[in-house]
């Protein structure tokens, strides 16, 4: 309890000699008879000089109560109330319109799409999933959004699986110079007959409206397409000159894409949209990438983005760059600001969200919090200043944890793995759930700091 200094007793300090006396004669004596001695002095005093006492001590015990009750809330009133989430909102532009959108409304047109953008912490696809599942029990389900060229291994997708045969894949990670479009895989024809097929893995597959990132040569034939209703189309390619472009049909899942020994086309990847509006959350990462491989990707890749209609863009990067020993934070800086300027100009109606690196360890062993990624502070460091000097959103997923020297009790309570860098599908939900609470609380304070 907290006493003001102001309420010392009058006889303190002009205490009769017969109580100073008193108190004077007192020994020190063990802990369990000083606090009872030093009560019957003051008893003792405050029963012969009652009429000097303060108003504080005359009054009755209830009223003391009450009013210490009421200084502690006052003074928790001006304490900083605790953050309920780790979201920053530093100034975006489209804020509004993001908490206007995650406001459920009857009758509305326009759902609300985010579109993650990211390494392996995205690439599993168990925090998108997370987040998915939850926005769209709350807005309707606007669809799969989007999906992988094809299977890749070490990918995953929560809803999309893959059969393949006659396809080769092309990674923007590990394999040479290749024009990739938008996410940086491409499923190649091998110049034989070869089928693909994507398939759903929930019980309920509604008609999704697509868009498929394909190229195509002169004289390559239109992709024959089977659904699951039994419906077949022949699909080509808005442009026939070998460049990135777009074609668009609709289908049940699963479907199956024919080619028919065409070694020239090419598809990057799929847009999937439902046939009513609500929350469509992509997930668009690749293992061991970082923010920097962007530019591995063909100049235009942002016209393949733009086909998906992103209303908050998530860069979730930063883990592989933790682990560079020799990490330059100004050009680590340049590429994050770049990559940003870009994305502001291209979708000018979109908010941008930096997801910052979870706290990662080179090793659980070594002090109590083990050892941290090389290069963690500088990104994390670095990824925050770019919020604030760009005026995005911020999530602080190290905050989310409990703050730094987190991850090893994550792995004690298996959220986290035991390489002290990816999570357990329960320690992605855990984490997503925080950011939910975020883009949540945008609905009812945006422009909260």
């Amino acid at each position: 309890m907290v006493m003001a200094t102001t309420a010392t007793p009058s006889w303190s300090m002009a205490r009769p000699p017969r109580c100073v006396a008193a108190t004077a004669s007192i020994s020190p004596s063990p802990a369990r008879n000083t606090w009872r001695r030093g009560f019957w002095i003051s008893s003792v005093c405050r029963r012969r000089f009652r009429h000097s006492e303060s108003p504080m001590f005359s009054m009755s015990r209830p009223r003391i109560l009450l009013a210490a009750s009421a200084l502690v809330a006052a003074l928790l009133a001006l304490a900083p109330a605790a953050r309920a989430h780790a979201l920053y909102d530093y100034g975006d532009r489209n804020a509004t319109r993001i908490a206007a959108l995650l406001t459920p409304s009857a009758g509305r047109e326009d759902g609300f799409h985010m579109v993650q953008i990211g390494d392996s912490h995205t690439a599993g696809d168990y925090f998108t999933d997370y987040l998915r599942t939850e926005l769209q029990q709350r807005l309707g389900d606007g669809g799969i959004g989007w999906a992988m060229s094809m299977y890749a291994s070490g990918q995953r997708l929560a809803r999309v699986g893959y059969e393949q045969e006659g396809w080769e894949l092309v990674n923007s990670r590990n394999a040479g110079e290749a024009d990739y479009p938008f996410g940086g895989l491409i499923a190649q024809g091998t110049g034989v007959g070869g089928q693909l097929t994507l398939k759903t893995k929930s019980d309920d597959s509604p008609r999704q409206n697509i868009v498929m990132v394909v190229s195509q040569a002169a004289g390559d034939p239109p992709l024959h397409i089977i659904d699951a209703d039994s419906e077949v189309l022949d699909v080509k390619a808005r442009r026939a000159d070998g460049a990135w472009s777009e074609a668009t049909f609709t289908a049940r899942l699963p479907f199956i894409v024919t080619t028919e020994g065409s070694p020239n086309t090419r598809i990057g990847g799929w847009w999937m949209r439902g046939e009513r509006p609500g929350a469509i959350v992509s997930a668009v990462g690749i293992n061991g990438s970082e923010l920097s491989q962007w530019d591995r990707w063909r100049s235009g890749w942002m016209d393949d983005l733009a086909l998906g209609k992103p209303d908050l863009i998530a860069l979730a990067y930063g883990t592989n760059e933790a682990f560079r020993t020799n990490l330059d934070p100004r050009e680590y800086r340049r590429t994050l600001e770049t990559a940003i300027d870009q994305l502001r100009a291209r979708f000018p109606r979109s908010a941008i969200l930096i997801i910052g690196a979870p706290e990662s360890l080179s090793s659980l062993k070594g002090g109590v919090c083990g050892q941290r990624a090389p290069s963690l502070n500088v990104v994390q460091q670095e990824q925050r200043a770019v919020a604030k000097e760009k005026h995005t959103l911020y999530w602080d997923w190290q905050q989310a944890m409990g703050g730094g020297c987190s991850m090893r009790k994550w792995v004690a309570q298996n959220l986290a793995r035991k390489d002290g860098v990816h999570f357990s599908q329960e320690g992605y939900e855990r984490a997503a759930g925080d950011l939910l609470a975020g883009l949540l609380h945008l609905r009812g304070a945006a422009g909260s700091r």
